[in-house]
């Protein structure tokens, strides 16, 4: 990732590379080249979503014919992991690489656009961002804070949580500290624990140091990557907090405006096919990761049934806290018009393919 110094960034952020040229000029001289600064919340080159925010930045290049140029900056660089709204919103960056359940305390509806516990599939979420609703009103949601807001990848599904000690009971899950962000945080708390949210990068020093008993973070791939079987034996599966998590690209509005429909269109087809690659290269890792971390030792364990329970029980007055504002309410209530459309038809899903492979 390119380095830059933090005051010559400031000062000369989204300014196109070629002289004084202007976003208009860029429409009409095809020897014009755009500069884009892209902040993100994740280490540098960190395996998957760290590495897909540079996939991405190289697919608008390519696709643009090298007319735009994105630079990409790790968590801290230019900007703390948790700043990067601030930072596009304001026009000092112009893309942030990040998952929108940080930012709950800018609107409580941005987490149904990254994940939301007993919720969507990642085919499910796609289908409701781009054949459905969920678009349009995240860009109305996005617009309050002149953003303009993209999927671009997939966790698919992900790892419940590593711990120090096993959990085999609800009382044991209220007696633990655990980084677990956004709305998955908030229904471990109705079961008694402390959640915190922490960058990714900071999980480990903090399960290391005490700070924190337990963690969720993602799946295999990257749980393997960011090294928590050192310090916690176990590992509990599947994850109903985060059943899969979308990773987003937010992109200062002006700047999204100020393009023309041709340079829009790239935008968002790198972003739809970075978003599938995303996926696919989770699923591609994920065998071998799992067959590492056992080779390592790792614990892993069914997750009891009574927490599962418990939770289920508990998530929807936790939902509708989430659903503080008008445009909380038409996402709130339009992400689980869809999502009942799919359970309602459960028998024709999926899911009773897959059972068929266990015979």
């Amino acid at each position: 990732m390119k380095k830059i110094n933090r005051r010559s960034f400031i000062k000369k952020a989204s300014i196109p590379i070629i002289g004084a040229a202007s976003i208009s000029s860029f429409k009409v001289h095809a020897s014009t080249t755009t500069e884009l600064n892209m902040v993100t919340s994740w280490p540098e080159n960190f395996p998957g979503i760290g590495l897909g925010a540079n996939r991405l930045a190289k697919r608008i290049e390519s696709l643009s014919n090298n007319k735009i140029k994105v630079n990409v900056y790790s968590a801290g660089e230019l900007v703390p992991p948790f700043g990067v709204f601030d930072a596009v919103s304001s026009g000092t960056a112009d893309l942030y690489h990040s998952a929108e359940f940080y930012w709950g305390g800018k609107n409580k509806a941005y987490p149904f656009f990254a994940a939301v516990p007993f919720g969507m599939t990642a085919e499910e979420f796609n289908s409701w961002i781009y054949l459905g609703e969920g678009q349009a009103l995240w860009d109305e949601l996005g617009s309050g804070f002149n953003l303009k807001h993209f999927v671009v990848g997939n966790t698919g599904s992900t790892l419940f949580g590593w711990f120090k000690d096993e959990i085999n009971n609800v009382d044991d899950i209220s007696k633990i500290k655990i980084r677990s962000p956004g709305m998955g945080g908030d229904l471990l708390k109705t079961m008694g624990a402390t959640p915190v949210n922490i960058p990714g990068g900071e999980i480990l020093q903090s399960l290391s140091s005490g700070a924190i008993d337990a963690a969720d973070w993602s799946n295999p791939v990257m749980d393997l990557a960011f090294g928590f079987y050192k310090v916690a034996k176990y590992c509990y599966y599947p994850d109903f907090k985060k059943p899969t998590v979308s990773i987003s690209l937010g992109m200062n509005l002006d700047k999204w405006n100020s393009f023309d429909n041709g340079t829009k269109s790239i935008i968002e087809y790198a972003c739809q096919s970075e978003n599938q690659e995303m996926l696919s290269d989770f699923m591609f890792k994920e065998v071998a990761s799992i067959e590492k971390l056992k080779s390592l030792n790792v614990n892993f364990r069914s997750l009891p049934q009574d927490i599962v329970i418990e939770a289920k029980k508990n998530v929807s007055g936790v939902l509708d806290n989430y659903a503080d504002t008008s445009i909380g309410i038409k996402i709130r209530d339009s992400y689980f018009n869809f999502l009942n459309s799919r359970t309602s038809y459960k028998d024709f899903d999926i899911s009773n393919y897959l059972n068929f492979r266990k015979i």
